[in-house]
This record gives C-alpha cells, structure tokens and sequence, in this order.
C-alpha cells in the first residue's frame, strides 16, 4: 500500500512513437497504478464528493442525547439528537502535476527517459496523498502514547501497540465516565523499517523460537500482513516516528471536489503531427480533495518508538 514504484511499463517491448501514437495509453498506465495505491483510501472512509467546501463536527459522544423510552399504545415515539462538537469547516485543496514527452524522445525512442518521468509522477502523487494524511492526524491532535525506544533491550514492541488498541477501545467523551466511544482498533500504520525493528526485538521473537525459521518473518524475508490482530498498513513515505494505532474508517474521512483525474496525451499548444510549437506532448494529473480527522480519539500516535 501506498509503495514507491520502480517500473512504468511492462509486457511487450513499447517505443515512444507507439505511446505517443495513442494519447490514452501512457494515462491509462498512471492510472491503473495509481488505483487503490493512497494511504487515504486505506485508511479514511468517503464522504462522499463536495462543492470544494466541507463542514463537519468532532463526535463528541456515540450515543442519542436521551435513553431509550417506553412507549405505550397509539404513544408518539419520542425524538432525541446527537450530540455533536464545535463545527469545523475546510477547503479542499487541488494537488496537480503533469509531464511532457518532447519530440526528441518520440523520435529517437528515448523510452527510459519516459519511463522514469511517469514512475516518478505516480510516486510524486501518492507521496503528496501521505503527506496530506499525516497532515490531518496533526491538525486533530490525535492522542499519543510515548514508549521506550524499540532499540533499547528492554522495551517491548508488541505490548506497545497493545496498549495503544487498549486506548483507542478504552476511549470516552470528554468529562463522561460511563461512556465509551465504542471504537475498535483494526489498523497499524507504520514503515517498513519501523515494524522490521518491532519483528527483530528480542521481546518479539521469543514468541517464534518453538516455530521454524521458514515460518518467522525476520527470516522469512516477507513482514506479515497483521500483527497483534491488526491490519498492516505500510508506505515507503512514512517516516520512520510516524506510527499510528487506529479503528479504518472512523477516525476520518476524504472528500473529493474533483477526483482524481489524468488526461490524455495532448500538445499544448495545438498539434500539427510535431507536438505543436513547443514540439512535445503532455499529461496532467491532478484532484482536488479534502481530508479531516472527526473522531481523534480511534487513533493514537505511538511516539519514541526510534530514537
């Protein structure tokens, strides 16, 4: 999810010219690799498209402000609201890029070249969507647990992370006791290089050493999919003290004004067979969406977790 990606194309051998010679298909490519490649999508739900403007409210509390009643024959069912935070309104922000093949690349058949532009775009794209989600969790003030660092001896990676799914099921509106908000973590975001720490501690490997050493994932070479009952959600743009313990899905949402969307191969400034007067073609890529955190509290951000 959400990886760097080393390779344009593939399958049979491409020269510029024949990709040039179809305006969709260079497109076509970003797009298939782009799709469900956002940490975004992973681990926010959609709200739904918007007008490039979105009000939303913190929860404040999951339940309706009155209990259930009895109520008696032909009796009106009574109403009840929920109960919702300070209202908060954001912009949608439109992200775009784009890249150009010149006619020297086409003619010449200049296909690396091509190719590592268009890579280079996609990763371009899906590390700006990973900024724009660590950016949300900063804006909420999302709870945090501060650990021991997983390269000292004594720390313990897994309990950990168990204590950071503890605080998320364990959370409360603020000033009520007796309520919870009934979150259930279900997602570990963090980097490779982090969880491989979190795998290679001693406190975690004791529970492999009755196993087989195809069978533990420090020899394996392949990191699991989940760990303590979570889902792993990993990215080459995650820095390494970003870790984040959350319920997919609850924490907060995306909005897109305009989704994402790559155009054809075009000439800029109208095509007379040579790419126009600036003799090159162009794609654009771009989106204009917004992203909020509205329940902080089905997240916690483990800190100090690399020194």
């Amino acid at each position: 999810m959400a990886n760097a990606i080393t390779g344009a194309f593939s399958g049979d051998k491409l020269t510029v010219d024949t990709m040039v010679g179809d305006p969709t298909f260079i497109p076509s490519t970003i797009r298939e690799d782009l799709d469900r490649s956002f940490l975004t999508e992973a681990i926010f739900r959609n709200g739904g498209p918007n007008n490039g403007v979105v009000a939303y409210a913190e929860a404040v509390s999951p339940f309706l402000v009155d209990d259930a009643e009895e109520v008696a024959e032909y009796g009106e069912i009574p109403l009840s609201t929920m109960k919702t935070g300070k209202w908060k309104s954001v912009i949608g922000i439109k992200t775009a890029l784009g890249i150009s093949v010149s006619l020297e690349q086409r003619r010449f058949n200049k296909i690396d070249q091509v190719s590592q532009q268009v890579t280079a775009l996609k990763n371009t794209m899906t590390r700006t969507d990973v900024r724009a989600c660590l950016d949300a969790f900063d804006k909420a003030n999302a709870p945090t647990l501060n650990v021991t660092s997983w390269e000292d001896p004594k720390a313990d990676p897994l309990k950990d992370i168990r204590s950071a799914k503890r605080m998320v099921r364990e959370a409360k509106p603020e000033g009520v006791d007796e309520q919870k908000f009934g979150y259930k973590a279900d997602t570990l975001v963090i980097s490779e290089s982090v969880l491989e720490a979190a795998l290679d501690h001693e406190n975690t490997q004791k529970f492999f050493r009755a196993t087989p050493a195809e069978d533990n994932p420090i020899f394996k070479g392949i990191l699991p999919q989940s760990l303590v009952d979570l889902q792993i959600v990993t990215s080459s743009w995650l820095d390494e003290d970003e870790i984040y313990v959350m319920e997919s899905g609850a924490a907060g949402f995306y909005s897109d004004g305009i989704p994402l969307t790559v155009t054809d191969l075009y000439a800029p400034n109208g095509d007379n067979g040579y790419g126009g007067t600036t003799q090159s073609w162009r794609i654009d890529a771009f989106r204009h969406r917004v992203i909020a955190v509205d329940n902080p509290k089905a997240v916690v951000k483990i800190t100090g977790a690399i020194s």
